[in-house]
């Protein structure tokens, strides 16, 4: 796979070949949970979060309905605890996402907090955000990228005797 912005620097499709077998070029890859495009966007990256996560508040479905009695606050730990951590991940690097992908992942949100808490139809999103106190997906990404330079500040501002020790 090669990386660019624009169709027009990516050349055409050579043949290439490791230990006499020849590799196919591939529009997109997956590595440790990401899904890179060969255009540098990652709109299959947030489809395949999407898709997983609608996956795991499907399987939920059973406990969070109107009918299972579970109270609310265990509805919200299990959005917090299954659906979240599948959401977050790798929001840091993917900190100047486009305004469509963040209001998919903001959709995801307000109805995996619907569906755990239970409340009917014309109870406005922003009501149950603040109810729970559930920051939302902007603020959510904004807050790990802000932790992660600070995290990635102190390792830069550290000796290398410092470094060592916390190495070893």
């Amino acid at each position: 796979m090669l990386f660019a912005k624009t169709a027009r620097r990516i050349p055409k499709s050579r043949l290439v070949q490791l230990f006499e077998e020849q590799i196919q070029w591939a529009d997109n890859d997956r590595d440790l949970g990401v899904t890179f495009h060969k255009r540098l966007t990652w709109s299959k990256h947030i489809d395949q979060v999407r898709k997983k996560a609608s996956q795991r508040l499907g399987t939920l479905g059973h406990l969070l309905n109107r009918i299972s009695g579970l109270p609310t606050r265990n509805g919200i730990l299990l959005y917090k605890w299954l659906i979240l951590p599948t959401m977050d991940y790798t929001c840091p690097v993917r900190r100047a996402d486009a305004r469509s992908h963040i209001k998919i992942m903001q959709i995801l949100q307000y109805k995996s907090l619907r569906i755990g808490t239970n409340e009917p139809w014309y109870i406005a999103n922003r009501q149950i955000h603040d109810y729970l106190g559930v920051p939302y997906f902007y603020d959510q990404i904004r807050f790990l990228t802000e932790r992660l330079d600070s995290k990635i500040a102190d390792v830069g501002n550290t000796s290398d005797e410092q470094l060592s020790r916390h190495l070893c």
